[in-house]
């Protein structure tokens, strides 16, 4: 439970206590006897439970990330929670048959249960396409950060020229990924690899060379991607 979530615990508590004072303590519940009264109760609390629960969800500390896209299901839970009490307290002051309130009450319910359980998948599949695209375009950008690295770190000028042509290389290939460029892929983080001790080292020589592999290979790499697509 996050902290976040506690303190909306609290609030929530507290409206839900405000909201049955109120309701017990207004004229209304003389139609008690008729059932409305407890039909009507019974769904707002059914209401309130699950905009408890949609909040839940979407404060959970996996789902933080994804806090963007989880307004959505939040503003759905508060729209279907203000309906229901507008519905609940019209039944419960009007006198109306209690198969109407019923049926009103089921629809709504129904329908925006229904929403929820749309938004939630959705959400969910938006959030998966997220996480696959970070993780296609990882490699790529993760050497791109470790070659700008490298050029700060490189002690004389020929090092650093040789890593800005390495960089510049990374910087501007294709950065998405596919299972089909899994064995270039290894094959670039290990010349990188090896690139990146000779760098440290000071070794131009070794530098020199493996760079022009390592150029090489990331060119490659790209006319695949352009394959690809």
């Amino acid at each position: 439970m996050t902290k976040s979530f506690k303190v909306y615990l609290l609030i929530w508590t507290m409206c839900l206590i405000i909201f049955n004072i109120v309701i017990f303590a207004s004229p209304a519940r003389i139609n008690v006897v008729n059932g409305n009264f407890w039909i009507g109760y019974i769904f707002i609390i059914i209401a309130f439970l699950i905009q408890l629960a949609c909040t839940y969800i979407a404060l959970k500390k996996e789902n933080l990330k994804r806090m963007f896209y989880n307004i959505s299901l939040i503003l759905i839970s508060y729209i279907y929670l203000f309906l229901l009490i507008v519905v609940g307290t019209i039944c419960i002051v009007l006198p109306a048959p209690i198969s109407i309130t019923i049926i009103l009450c089921i629809i709504l319910t129904g329908l925006f249960t229904f929403i929820i359980i749309v938004t939630c998948f959705s959400i969910s599949f938006v959030s998966n396409i997220d996480r696959e695209i970070k993780s296609k375009t990882f490699t790529i950008k993760q050497l791109t950060v470790d070659a700008e690295h490298l050029i700060n770190v490189a002690k004389t000028d020929e090092l650093k020229i040789v890593c800005k042509k390495v960089y510049e290389a990374l910087r501007y290939s294709d950065p998405m990924n596919n299972m089909s460029l899994s064995e270039i892929n290894q094959l670039i983080q290990n010349e990188f690899k090896t690139f990146e001790n000779a760098i440290n080292e000071n070794d131009i020589e070794i530098a020199q060379a493996i760079s022009i592999e390592l150029i090489n290979l990331i060119d490659k790499r790209n006319k695949k991607c352009t394959l690809l697509k």
